[in-house]
């Protein structure tokens, strides 16, 4: 393969990677990774006996207000938090994962896109 063709087609692959905004919520684009970050930036579950949950993967998003400021998504999720993890026979297990839905409330910008601005239930004060 050519030095040419060879940047071209990095080039190319640069430029789609660049332009992939990450799964979708609800037929909204991009929106499962920022739910996902805020979460476990903020999050807290059972009465913070579980501190630092992680979002292991959303299982369903409902969108129950859209409007042109802002919307708003009912999202069902599976956690784990490892912090609290003990070993057992060798394998880390902990009691802390479970199941959880949280209402997310993302504004739209002036371009027309989503950002996540809150989400209830615990959270770690910030």
């Amino acid at each position: 393969m050519s030095v040419l063709r060879y940047a071209a087609l990095s080039m190319a692959a640069v430029l789609a990677a660049c332009s992939w905004q990450g799964p979708s919520l609800a037929g909204y684009p991009g929106l499962q990774q920022q739910v996902i970050s805020y979460y476990n930036g903020r999050a807290m579950e059972r009465s913070a006996s579980c501190p630092t949950p992680e979002m292991q993967a959303v299982t369903s998003a409902r969108v129950v207000e859209d409007t042109p400021q802002h919307v708003v998504m009912d999202i069902r999720y599976s956690w784990v938090d490892w912090s609290q993890a003990a070993d057992v026979g060798g394998a880390n297990v902990t009691t802390c994962n479970d199941w959880g839905e949280r209402t997310f409330t993302f504004a739209r910008t002036g371009t027309g896109t989503l950002g996540v601005v809150s989400m209830t239930g615990e959270q770690k004060r910030g």
